[in-house]
């Protein structure tokens, strides 16, 4: 080949060297004709909003426009002159204003995967110690989602799909057969705790391989998910499990990087999220402040709830509601795990719960074999027990258990009707006092009942004895 071929051959990638050069050119002057309007309005609203005169806005734009022109070389149109020969036009051609006007955006009704506890469109948070079931709770909500069945309160449920991200759960040996027994439909669950990626560190060996799911770098991956399974419910399970090895769960600002965006994804596909969370071994007095993590997981949170031990039966827990900003919040409900004939564990309702919830897991008042030894024999006896009574029944020390029984009482575990002597809150004996001391009141000295006169006879003695004593 000869120097006159390799320069034919040269002739295309020059031809396209120069219209790339030219449109190159274009472009610079597009951006400084840009540029210069946006100045120059800037300049005409500036000095309309101080009340300027016209002529003294067309005078200062005449000679911002002489300075630009100079300088830059930039050259405008006649539409673009005309424009700045009319101050009041020009100034109400501002840069456009950020943002979005209320009255552009369309209305929408507020919809309940479960009402009252989760929203859709919305993120919530289901928290508590360790061991409260709270994923077997999770799937129980799921199991009810993918078959559209009635929530467990009884509230109509919506049908749909379900991605479960819970790394630390087996699937073919948990997730799958818990589902099951929750009578829920295994083929209607994604698990998404891995996703494909590109080894690119040896160019020659592109490897494709599975890591885990992380929320920080895998967000539009479970978009996809969402929009092609069509899913209204996602579960993260644990939250800290799913975060990413980058992100520091204990700083603010980090866990909001990634909270913000998870929060816009549920907004933008009307998907319900449901994170869990453990506590953590707090004395604040506010449940809020309870859950691990920062402040912000909670705050981006529309809803949260709590699992808990039944104070008066620690077979039992108690589902309840810690937050909720868009309705009144929903009743506590009782529930207990139990098993089916393979053994697989399921929960079974117990319907509603009066409990108060800052009872349920305030500082300092978490069930010890010792409290729950209590709470067993006084639910057992026929009428309040005195602290000697219950030391016995117990085995427990005379001194320990009355400072136990104080700190039971001053948290609402137990109830004390008389000096020195308690009961459990919902025991049959409370709740008889309670019916008797009402129909006192509508009708006094009419007593039907030999029992009930007889618990008011107690308590009278005991009244007299205690101010006898005091005396």
């Amino acid at each position: 080949m000869n120097y006159d071929d390799i320069n034919k051959s040269f002739r295309p990638l020059n031809k396209a060297l120069d219209g790339l050069d030219k449109e190159i050119r274009l472009q610079n002057r597009l951006q400084k004709r840009q540029g210069a309007l946006k100045i120059l309005k800037m300049v005409s609203a500036d000095m309309h909003k101080k009340g300027a005169s016209e002529h003294s806005i067309r005078i200062a734009l005449k000679g911002h426009w002489e300075y630009l022109r100079i300088v830059t070389g930039v050259t405008l149109a006649k539409s673009d002159l005309s424009q700045l020969n009319n101050p009041e036009q020009t100034a109400h051609q501002d840069v456009e204003i950020p943002g979005t006007f209320l009255s552009e955006i369309a209305t929408q009704q507020l919809e309940w995967l479960w009402e009252k506890r989760i929203p859709m469109g919305k993120i919530t948070i289901l928290e508590g110690d360790p061991g409260m079931s709270k994923s077997l709770l999770a799937i129980h909500i799921a199991a009810c989602v993918t078959t559209g069945c009635p929530m467990p309160d009884g509230t109509p449920g919506k049908q749909g799909s379900v991605i479960m991200i819970a790394p630390e759960d087996g699937a073919a040996d948990t997730i799958k057969p818990r589902m099951e027994a929750a009578g829920g439909d295994p083929s209607q669950v994604l698990l998404l705790n891995t996703v494909e990626s590109l080894d690119m560190k040896d160019v020659k060996n592109v490897n494709i391989y599975e890591r885990p799911f992380s929320l920080s770098r895998d967000l539009r991956e479970l978009e996809k998910a969402i929009k092609q399974t069509n899913a209204i419910l996602v579960v993260l399970d644990p939250l800290t499990a799913v975060l990413g090895h980058n992100i520091d769960s204990s700083r603010d600002q980090a866990v909001r990087e990634v909270i913000t965006p998870l929060s816009l994804l549920a907004e933008c596909t009307n998907c319900a999220i449901l994170i869990i969370r453990h506590l953590k071994k707090s004395t604040s007095d506010n449940l809020l402040y309870r859950g691990a993590g920062p402040i912000s997981l909670i705050a981006a949170a529309r809803c949260g709830l709590i699992v808990a031990y039944d104070p008066a039966d620690e077979q039992k827990r108690v589902l309840a509601t810690t937050k909720n900003n868009l309705s009144e919040r929903a009743v506590n409900l009782s529930y207990k795990v139990v098993q089916n004939e393979c053994g697989v564990p399921y929960i079974q309702w117990l319907g509603e719960n009066t409990h108060d919830v800052s009872t349920l897991v305030g500082p300092g008042i978490n069930l010890s074999f010792a409290r729950q030894d209590i709470i067993k024999v006084l639910q057992e006896a026929s009428s309040p027990l005195e602290a000697k009574e219950i030391a016995e029944q117990t085995g427990q020390n005379y001194k320990s258990i009355r400072m136990t029984l104080i700190r039971m009482h001053e948290a609402g575990l137990i109830a004390r009707p008389f000096r020195g002597k308690y009961i459990t809150l919902n025991h049959p004996f409370m709740v008889k006092r309670a019916s008797f001391m009402n129909n006192s009141k509508r009708n006094p000295g009419v007593t039907s009942d030999a029992s009930v006169t007889n618990v008011t006879s107690d308590a009278n003695v005991t009244d007299t004895t205690s101010k006898s004593s005091k005396a």
